[in-house]
């Protein structure tokens, strides 16, 4: 059998080559083709960008070697030259003209794509990298990292507001001005008219400060700001900006029995006779959208927007859901696959509130409501968080007179779906799982997907709600050890002992 070729050289810049290759890094079984991609080699550090499109071994070497004009595998090596190729060779020709390339430099420029080709060196400056990365994320992929974006725009706006529009120029920016942005983010500045604006929260200050960090690195990368202090650190000693650490959500989350309440509250439909019909309906929309996030390990509404009836729905014979967690599928190199077991509570859900099911249709078309830009599917998607968190917080504080520091969101429904689950002894294996997170680099899924077949899925999941209402002593006693730190647990052997 002939050796296959395993890359295809496409540019040479400097210190840089880059090599049209195949992604072959995965741990699933059985895999036939593999996701295309350019890998990019500076000073023998290498990374792979994809460009979309996957082929087998045989067929990525036949391309390779292909010479007959005539034929598909050279037309499709000629695509490969022609129209992928040229973008990324001009970024390099570009980057950093007249000095050697950097590993970081040019992995940051090929993920955040070539947006400043074109500004002369005196052109550039530290808020306009800022402004220009704001619209990559914008506009790259239809707007797919939109989301991203807001908090770097809000960001900016934090920035020149405290700071003023023209109080940075070019990259004179130091440990001194960040520190008088923070400084003005937690106490407030005077605007022209005497009053105090810009006054905003530790956690969403973190959040910025995040953001400006995140610039900072990418104006490094590209050789600007070297000679500068590093103005970030959490190490008081180092008198620079820290950044604050965002509160702990632990205690964000409804416990199974105030679950399984909001369960039968949706399936008795039992709401105040005060409001209207179309309002009923609305919250009782609202409250099994809530209830499938939590049932559905707790996944976020912008995967429950994509959530399809597609191949592996069908091939289980409509007892699971196979998704790719939005939030992570950019990161991970299985897309960040997870299984959702359909349970009985969720199907009962299911056929109330989800669409029919229809080949590759979507199973809650009414959040997207016909939207195809990431840019709109963004604001629908928020409006219907919005929507149910009033709408479900209203049921739980007006109809089932709960404490008011509930509020009910999709950040509770996870932080539920896990809590409860490990609460009741399931295995911490199996709760990563199915939450889509990863190890090592790896997915969870692609891992443990042999350990956990559908029926063990659907035994735990199961325990997310309460049996006819209560509690049994065992699933009690286990709770009670869960809670326990493991200091308490040896005490309590060594009682029994």
């Amino acid at each position: 059998m002939a050796k296959l070729t395993r890359s295809l050289l496409i540019i040479k810049e400097r210190n840089c080559t880059a090599s049209m290759v195949l992604d072959v890094r995965t741990n699933r079984r059985n895999v036939t083709d593999y996701p295309l991609a350019i890998r990019f080699t500076v000073d023998r550090k290498f990374f792979y960008h994809p460009v979309g499109g996957s082929f087998s071994e045989r067929r990525f070497s036949e391309i390779c070697n292909a010479t007959k004009s005539s034929s598909d595998n050279y037309k499709e090596q000629k695509r490969w030259r022609e129209v992928i190729t040229p973008k990324y060779k001009e970024l390099l020709e570009n980057l950093n003209k007249g000095y050697p390339l950097t590993f970081e430099m040019v992995r940051v420029a090929v993920m955040t794509g070539n947006f400043n080709v074109g500004i002369t060196q005196e052109e550039k400056s530290f808020t306009g990298i800022w402004e220009e990365y704001i619209h990559h994320l914008q506009t790259d992929n239809d707007g797919k990292h939109y989301t991203t974006s807001e908090s770097y725009i809000y960001a900016l706006k934090s920035f020149k507001r405290i700071l003023g529009e023209d109080a940075v120029k070019g990259f004179n920016i130091s440990v001194v001005e960040i520190q008088k942005w923070k400084d003005g983010m937690r106490n407030g500045v005077k605007d022209k008219d005497g009053n105090t604006v810009g006054k905003i929260s530790d956690s969403t200050a973190g959040i910025y400060l995040r953001s400006c960090r995140a610039i900072w690195n990418l104006c490094r990368s590209q050789g600007y700001l070297q000679d500068v202090t590093y103005p970030f650190s959490n190490k008081k000693e180092k008198r620079l900006v820290s950044i604050p650490k965002s509160k702990s959500r632990k205690k964000l989350y409804l416990k199974r029995e105030q679950m399984t309440e909001l369960y039968n509250h949706f399936i008795a439909k039992d709401y105040l006779d005060t409001w209207n019909a179309s309002y009923i309906n609305k919250a009782h929309y609202s409250l099994g959208l809530f209830l499938v996030q939590y049932l559905c390990n707790g996944f976020n509404l912008a995967d429950a927007a994509r959530l399809q009836y597609n191949d592996y729905y069908y091939q289980n014979e409509g007892k699971a859901f196979l998704f790719n967690r939005k939030k992570t599928a950019d990161r991970s190199a299985g897309d960040s696959e997870v299984v959702i077991p359909i349970i009985e509570p969720l199907q009962k859900i299911l056929d109330e509130i989800a669409a029919a099911p229809t080949r590759g249709g979507y199973v809650f078309p009414e959040i997207f409501h016909g939207a195809t830009s990431e840019r709109e599917r963004r604001k629908r998607t928020s409006q219907e968080n919005a929507n149910i968190r009033h709408r479900v917080t209203r049921i739980c504080h007006e109809v089932l007179h709960w404490d008011k520091s509930i509020c009910p969101s999709g950040t509770w429904c996870r932080h539920s779906f896990a809590t409860n689950l490990r609460n009741v002894g399931v295995e911490k294996n199996y709760i990563d799982e199915s939450m889509g997170h990863s190890c090592n680099g790896n997915d969870m899924t692609d891992i443990y997907l042999d350990t956990y077949p559908l029926e063990k899925q659907m035994e735990y999941n199961m325990r997310l709600l309460i049996p006819n209402g209560y509690s049994s002593e065992r699933e009690e006693l286990l709770a009670k050890l869960s809670s326990l730190s493991n200091k308490e647990l040896i005490k309590l052997l060594a009682k029994a002992l």
